[in-house]
């Protein structure tokens, strides 16, 4: 059983630190999940990453396993001021690689969709990689309906970038 909690100060450094784990090459970037997280509970210190990434809004919760009390998984969203009002984007998203194959990420996406689809959102975007390490990840998005829309070679980059898409 799953427990979903707000992000908080207090749950911040082991929520990164996981996030850190499944992410290392994104972790010390200016973009990283880490500032994303910071910036979700103090929009008015982060200001410029906010302005940066055209967020409107961010909403980031852990996931603990019931028994242990352990974060296990990082969900969340944000829209941003450029998108319809309809549409909000899934945020840095991960499970712990020691919980995978037991359908743990696919229930955390879903609890994720229902959320933003009971706030009245329409469309929920993501994007993802090409880099291997993602494969089990493109397979969970497609089973859930998040078709790609577009994909892009980013510069000094050696996997595509894939922006996928799902009607709820």
């Amino acid at each position: 059983m799953l427990t979903y909690l707000p992000l908080s100060q207090e749950n911040l450094e082991e929520a990164s630190g996981l996030v850190r784990s499944v992410f290392p090459d994104d972790f010390n970037s200016e973009d990283s999940p880490y500032e994303a997280y910071r910036a979700s509970l103090d929009s008015n210190t982060h200001k410029d990453f906010i302005l940066k990434h055209d967020i409107d809004y961010m909403k980031y919760f852990v996931v603990k396993d019931f028994i242990s009390e352990n974060i296990i998984g990082v969900t969340g969203w944000y829209t941003q001021k450029s998108d319809d009002k309809d549409v909000v984007w899934l945020g840095w998203y991960c499970l712990d690689p020691k919980e995978r194959g037991k359908g743990l990420g696919k229930e955390i996406l879903i609890w994720t969709m229902n959320r933003v689809r009971e706030l009245g959102y329409k469309v929920m975007k993501l994007y993802t990689s090409t880099d291997p390490n993602e494969a089990t990840a493109q397979i969970l998005y497609e089973k859930l309906g998040f078709k790609i829309v577009d994909e892009e070679l980013k510069e000094g980059e050696i996997h595509k970038t894939l922006y996928r898409e799902c009607i709820l």
